[in-house]
């Protein structure tokens, strides 16, 4: 009876003692995960992340889709998140990500458009909030050597056209995107083709 008297003190001693250890751990926000035999405590980790957000658009015949997750940090810092897959969520390639801070979104900030994919399923573009498109290979492959995808805005103002980038609006055919312009004056330019893969650009007789 003595032998027993002594045990059953010693466990109402370590039940004590746990539930203390739980109070002081709660105040200082820290997290106790309790094993079978054993307990380990795991430091609280701060959330910096905001909900996210998913984006996307299927291919022309519905076989492939696009999508965009954006995560927004408590600075307001976005990071965009752009992979493909088959129709069904399978066969997944990571084309593109970036972080964006909160005061460049206006000019920096992403989207998918809704004629993204070109029409044999080759090639994405993604078009930024100033307009300008970045053109990507749609297996997530650099689209050239070296280059992970092609600035249409950077490579058509460095050709030395008489008229600036506006925009791009979509695709001419498998391998030609519709650009439109300014004029010096600041009036609608002329509309040019820009083919990929070549980065041609190519001065069209019809404004579009």
């Amino acid at each position: 009876m003595q032998k027993l008297d002594i045990e059953a003190k010693l466990s109402i001693v370590a039940v004590v003692i746990a539930a203390g250890v739980l109070v002081c751990l709660g105040h200082t926000g820290q997290k106790v995960v309790l094993g079978s035999s054993t307990s380990s405590v795991v430091a609280a980790t701060s959330l910096p992340l905001l909900p996210s957000d998913n984006n996307s658009q299927l291919t022309p015949d519905g076989t492939r889709k696009l999508l965009m997750k954006t995560i927004t940090s408590k600075n307001g810092a976005v990071t965009y998140i752009f992979t493909t897959t088959d129709w069904d969520g399978n066969n997944v390639a990571q084309i593109y990500t970036t972080t964006v801070p909160g005061s460049q979104i206006p000019t920096e900030g992403m989207t998918i458009p809704f004629n993204t994919w070109s029409p044999d399923n080759k090639y994405v573009f993604l078009q930024k909030n100033n307009g300008d498109a970045l053109v990507f290979d749609a297996t997530g492959q650099d689209i050239a050597p070296d280059q992970q995808y092609f600035d249409v805005a950077g490579i058509f103002n460095a050709a030395g056209k008489k008229d600036t980038y506006y925009e791009t609006t979509g695709w001419a055919s498998e391998t030609l995107l519709i650009v439109n312009t300014l004029t010096p004056e600041g009036t609608k330019g002329s509309s040019y083709w820009f083919e990929v893969p070549s980065k041609a650009i190519i001065q069209l007789s019809t404004e579009f």
